[in-house]
């Protein structure tokens, strides 16, 4: 996501004066990342209809209020309290009363009750849940999911898109954010990669066996699973994983990567393979 131009807190007050979409517009080098439908093609997927819903690290509010034009509940859970400001004047610009934003969760902790939701979406948010955090990551992701495990009702549901640690665009070299921009990052084996990182990483991410095994280890079962097309960011197309739906959608003619050397070797990679090298992982898992 591009940087402010400016600091949060200026950006709701501009929100204020000028209007929200206004105020990403001018705070923002590209507001395509908080204002591109396309970017919440995911919600398509998902038992939204009527469902008591919690979005988990809604950043700016860029799903939120179209979560709760379909749901009949929504509760949003924002670590960082500028940004939660945000989200509140978003809504209530957009006449969204169905919507209780609340801040916290940098503990990867959950303030509810047990069995208050249908449906917990988890976008983009895993990878960083620990980062205000010194414990390893592992053990506060498990945390995070086994509390979504608690606050679903008996077969709730939960949505986790998480970028891919084995995602080409790592394999070939390119920086990785969630280590300071070193080459490979993720792709590596943990204790290198930390070592040669030098300090804690600032994220985590998983292989897709590795996010399945974490949320069977946090008592869910996987549902469906799909590649987002041609990244997960901006997707054009949500393909479930499976290789007949690839070879399908492949048929079609859909973008099988952001870039050139990304799309060329995706294009050899066998249909049944793609899963363990997408650029990002997408889960709709049940709790049992």
């Amino acid at each position: 996501m591009s940087e402010f131009q400016n600091g949060k807190a200026d950006l709701t007050d501009l929100a204020r004066e000028i209007g929200w979409r206004e105020a990403i517009a001018q705070q923002f080098d590209s507001a395509a990342y908080l204002t591109d439908d396309r970017r919440g093609m995911f919600l398509d997927l998902l038992p939204l209809q009527g469902a008591d819903v919690l979005e988990i690290g809604p950043g700016f509010g860029q799903f939120t209020d179209r979560i709760a034009r379909q749901a009949r509940r929504v509760e949003a859970l924002e670590v960082d309290p500028e940004q939660a400001d945000f989200i509140r004047e978003k809504l209530r610009q957009e006449g969204l009363t169905n919507v209780r934003v609340t801040t916290g969760g940098s503990d990867c902790c959950l303030p509810y009750a047990d069995s208050s939701f249908d449906l917990i979406i988890l976008n983009l948010v895993l990878e960083w849940c620990a980062t205000r955090l010194e414990e390893p990551h592992e053990v506060a992701q498990l945390r995070l999911l086994r509390e979504a495990w608690r606050v679903l009702r008996p077969s709730g549901r939960i949505y986790i898109a998480t970028k891919n640690r084995f995602a080409l665009r790592y394999l070939l070299g390119k920086p990785d954010e969630h280590y300071a921009g070193m080459r490979f990052g993720s792709a590596l084996p943990r204790r290198l990669a930390d070592w040669l990182h030098g300090r804690r990483s600032r994220g985590r991410l998983y292989s897709w066996r590795g996010l399945r095994h974490l949320l069977i280890e946090a008592g869910f079962e996987v549902e469906q699973s799909w590649w987002a097309t041609p990244e997960m960011r901006f997707p054009e197309a949500m393909v479930p994983i499976d290789g007949r739906s690839i070879r399908v959608a492949r048929r079609a003619g859909i973008c099988q990567g952001d870039s050139r050397s990304v799309r060329l070797l995706t294009s050899f990679c066998p249909a049944i393979a793609v899963k363990h090298f997408a650029p990002g992982l997408s889960f709709l898992a049940r709790r049992i």
